[in-house]
């Protein structure tokens, strides 16, 4: 009996072709775009002998597999005479410019149609429309070819049977997986308090393709807890992959980590982490283009070898090996990383390459119906996901573009001051009303935007280098962004302005992202949101999109209360209080620290505040000899290594950080044992009072909600829940917190804190 595998012809043709040219990927998206309207308007028109989105499907023997392809092409005309398979493509390009040389990767897609319904309805030749549109307009420009079955034949044959011998060493590595699962057995000897409730409740919840809210206290091992029940259940439904996103350099090693035991315990798995393609690219500057980048030149006649060697050789393809291979080949390493993605059974990423419309793994959308999703620090998706589905115009940006082309293009010189235009006339009538937010996005502006970015991309296609290229693509991606974000406004969306002297910035602020974070993890298997302080697990449930059947789950924390002490001091930090505040906190420093010994971490709610008291508070250090170190706004990878290396386990002295609230010290970090021995709140981690702020605490009001709470409240303390967790890692570690706050003895404050906090003794 052979055995089947299906296809469709996009994907066949894609993995033939493997994506086409990088250098038309400036912008991070096709420049050749399926427009929805455009096909509609044209399939409108055909007449009566036109059927359009035909469904296609074919089931061919290839060895001892019988691939299934199919696929839906946009129309196909029947008469007496002939048969004619079209397929439209919409582009902003010159249509005169145009060949039939441009875009293989189509053509292919048309003659795989062209030889299913050849083969179907027993027709010796076949007629081929390729037709490019314009967007903008109804200019279209037809190509026309004919092919004969014996051609279409044998490109089909070329075609199958190099699909299948790259796909049947995947799918051997398929049964290796399949085979190691079956073995597998907890990496460790035996699970920690609370680590077994969080896999039981993990597998149970992708066995019934739900979604799980879980917040699961520091210490019992989360990421190991999610991985190995996700890993397990591979296969046994519809699940086939895993993505795992993370929010931070630290959290996504962890995962790395977690995987690699179980492979150490047998486990046969493709694991590849996408790191950013700025921290990746081999060249000092980061142009995608072939005329700059040798290993963009190319990459795709030289990327079939490159994932044959790496998927045949390696199990964990981290950003090290990622590297090695890309240079071996010859290959773009983050384009590289994207494409291994498409075969891995794990991917580890950042937030932004699933949720964030601008980047996320178009590649990838057709797996996610096969994808359990493991959301690391879930806390951290509130306000991420509200930015990446944000999108903000820069007045100054189109001003400095139209500049550049000035004397080089008249007419994108005049798209691009045009932005410019519309927003200096509607800055003059907002300041006469003294009216910056709005309920409707700017109409107005995006018509003039959709100009300025048609013309960008023509010109950008037509210029892939030289005079003003940066300014224009940098318009271009800002532009493109907006068009984006604009076509999801809705209520849940502000338009907000903020003008500052010749400045105008206009923002598409998403207030509330919950039903986007819904509608996208409701496309996968299962979704677990995972965290140490989804507290309180209600405010996380309704931002992040929850409904009544999903589960949720809290673990306690599996240390014991004597392990810390927790004291806090009556300081008022409220910013009207900031200047009276700082001499009281340099006081309780000197008072709670000075006389211990060991390594410390003091957290403040901003870098304004903390420089303010640590430029006070610095005097007093060498009269005391304490070493200190101060986070600092900007900080490369080695800048935090090294500031990290200064917690040493066997100092003699005392040593005091100084770092923010929310930042990259305050979460995701382990510094056990006497590596941290005690750690100082100040505040209680409200965020800045902003317009953007108020105007979300007004939202959620309405929503009746406890708008400041939504707002300011619950985002703050959850920094501080996380930035106390730094302190006890394990069952060794012991130390105290110090929290500097009169709002941590109101109740409603006291409550939001962990349990084993809220007995804390008043210094």
């Amino acid at each position: 009996m052979m055995k089947k595998l299906s296809v469709s012809v996009r994907k066949l043709v894609e993995f033939v072709m493997m994506g086409g040219s990088i250098d038309n990927r400036f912008a991070g998206a096709n420049v050749m775009q399926e427009g929805t309207k455009t096909h509609q308007r044209l399939q409108g028109s055909r007449g009566g002998n036109y059927q359009k989105e035909v469904f296609l499907s074919i089931e061919i023997p290839v060895g001892e597999y019988e691939l299934q392809i199919e696929g839906r092409c946009d129309g196909i005309y029947r008469d007496t005479e002939q048969v004619t398979i079209e397929e439209i493509k919409t582009t902003a390009r010159d249509l005169n410019a145009l060949t039939e040389q441009d875009f293989p990767t189509y053509w292919a897609q048309l003659k795989v149609y062209a030889y299913i319904y050849c083969l179907q309805h027993e027709l010796t030749t076949i007629t081929v429309h390729m037709v490019y549109a314009k967007r903008t307009s109804t200019e279209e420009r037809t190509f026309q070819k004919t092919y004969d079955m014996m051609e279409l034949t044998s490109f089909m044959q070329e075609v199958t049977v190099g699909y299948m011998e790259f796909h049947k060493s995947l799918l051997s590595l398929k049964e290796a997986r399949r085979d190691s699962i079956k073995n597998l057995t907890f990496p460790y000897a035996s699970y920690r308090t609370g680590q077994r409730d969080l896999a039981k409740a993990v597998y149970k919840t992708i066995k019934e393709e739900k979604r799980l809210f879980a917040m699961a206290a520091t210490g019992i091992g989360k990421t190991i807890a999610t991985v190995f029940p996700s890993v397990m259940s591979l296969q046994e439904g519809k699940q086939e992959r895993i993505m795992y996103l993370t929010a931070k350099t630290i959290t996504r090693q962890v995962a790395e980590e977690a995987f690699r035991l179980l492979t150490e315990k047998g486990l046969a798995i493709k694991v590849v982490t996408i790191t950013a393609k700025e921290k990746t690219c081999f060249q000092e500057e980061t142009l995608c283009q072939k005329e700059f980048c040798p290993f963009a030149n190319g990459h795709y006649d030289r990327l079939k070898n490159g994932l044959s060697d790496i998927l045949q050789h390696e199990n964990l393809m981290n950003r090290g090996t990622i590297e090695s291979y890309a240079k071996k080949h010859m290959l773009c390493p983050f384009e590289f990383a994207l494409d291994l993605a498409m075969y891995a059974d794990v991917v580890i990423c950042d937030y932004n390459y699933f949720f964030d419309p601008k980047v996320k793994l178009q590649r990838w959308g057709d797996f996610h119906k096969e994808t359990i999703l493991l959301i690391d620090e879930a806390h951290n998706l509130v306000d991420r996901s509200r930015e990446m589905l944000s999108a903000t115009l820069t007045k100054s940006l189109f001003l400095q573009a139209s500049r550049e082309v000035k004397e080089v293009d008249r007419e994108l010189y005049v798209k691009l001051k045009g932005v410019n235009d519309t927003l200096l006339k509607w800055k003059k009538e907002m300041i006469a009303l003294n009216e910056f937010v709005f309920e409707e996005k700017p109409g107005e502006v995006i018509e003039v935007l959709q100009q300025a970015v048609e013309a960008c991309e023509k010109w950008l296609m037509n210029n892939p280098s030289g005079m003003a290229h940066q300014e224009v693509l940098t318009a271009y991606f800002e532009g493109q962004d907006f068009l984006r974000i604009a076509k999801e406004f809705d209520a849940r969306y502000k338009t907000i302005v903020t003008v500052f002297k010749s400045e105008v910035l206009v923002k598409l602020a998403c207030l509330d992202s919950s039903a986007a974070i819904r509608r996208m993890t409701g496309r996968t298997v299962s979704t677990i949101f995972f965290s140490a302080t989804l507290h309180p697990l209600g405010y996380f449930q309704t931002v992040l999109g929850g409904e009544e059947k999903d589960y949720h789950l809290s673990i306690p924390t599996p240390f014991k209360q004597e392990q810390t002490e927790v004291f806090a001091r009556k300081i008022s930090t409220k910013y009207k209080d900031r200047e009276s505040s700082i001499a009281p906190i340099i006081h309780a420093i000197q008072e709670t620290f000075h006389s211990k010994q060991g390594n410390f971490l003091i957290f403040f709610p901003s870098y304004e505040y903390l420089s303010q008291v640590f430029e006070m508070y610095k005097d007093y250090t060498t009269k005391d000899t304490i070493e200190t170190a101060v986070q600092s706004p900007v900080m490369t990878e080695e800048e935090r290594e090294r500031f990290l290396l200064k917690f040493s386990s066997d100092r003699k002295g005392t040593f005091i950080a100084f770092a923010v609230l929310g930042g990259i010290f305050s979460e995701g970090i382990d510094l056990k044992g006497d590596r941290l021995n005690g750690v100082g709140i100040v505040g209680v981690g409200l965020p800045k009072i902003t317009h953007e702020r108020n105007v979300m605490k007004d939202y959620f009001q309405k929503q009746g909600q406890n708008g400041f709470d939504f707002a300011y409240v619950y985002p703050g303390m959850n920094k501080v829940q996380q930035a106390g967790g730094r302190l006890i890692r394990s069952e060794e570690d012991t130390g105290f917190i110090l929290l500097l706050d009169d709002r941590y003895f109101q109740q409603k404050y006291r409550n939001l804190l962990p349990p084993e906090w809220q007995h804390f003794h008043q210094v």
